[in-house]
């Protein structure tokens, strides 16, 4: 079974509410020069090892972000995972940028493998 969940915050995306404080943190403001590229590139890596640790597809389009669990028996198996999912990004949040914004998500469209 798959489960797809949308992503409401603004979490994976353009406007990722890390955005700011990764250009800070991972960026030099000697070199002004791609700032915003550097450090969005540097996020994403780091979202991108988190979905891969718990085995989730991304899908953006249009400027919605869906999250793709696949493999689970139930709704309530792909929500765990999803909960693990938000706690970690939630961590990375806090610990390395300060911020408590949490991942937002709900429940897209059920589809059957």
């Amino acid at each position: 079974m798959e489960v797809e969940f949308r992503v409401n915050s603004d979490h994976l995306g353009w406007d990722d509410p890390a955005i700011e404080p990764a250009i800070q943190e991972y960026t030099s403001p000697l070199w002004p020069f791609g700032r915003r590229e550097k450090a969005q590139a540097v996020l994403e890596e780091k979202q991108k090892e988190l979905l891969e640790k718990h085995g989730i597809e991304e899908d953006s389009s249009l400027g919605v972000t869906v999250l793709k669990v696949d493999g689970v028996e139930t709704e309530e198996e792909a929500w765990e995972v999803i909960k693990s999912f938000q706690e970690d990004i939630d961590k990375l949040y806090r610990e390395e940028f300060g911020l408590d914004e949490p991942l937002e998500v709900a429940i897209r469209e059920r589809a059957r493998a």
